[in-house]
């Protein structure tokens, strides 16, 4: 995970859409406001929606 200031962020957008797409990169845009964000793949996203789906599909462990 790398984090980057938002301003850079929007500089180099494209070169951050692409890192994160071709080397499965995550970002943290920090803004000012400290409302961050977090920029990753749509697969790494749907990787993650499953685990979490499968997580709730089990049973609880006692």
């Amino acid at each position: 995970m790398i984090a980057v200031t938002s301003g850079e962020f929007l500089k180099e957008f494209t070169l951050y859409a692409d890192r994160t797409h071709e080397e499965k990169e995550t970002f943290i845009v920090q803004r000012e406001s400290g409302k961050h964000v977090v920029m990753m793949s749509l697969d790494a996203y749907n990787a993650i929606q499953k685990e979490i789906y499968l997580a709730k599909q089990q049973p609880e462990k006692l």
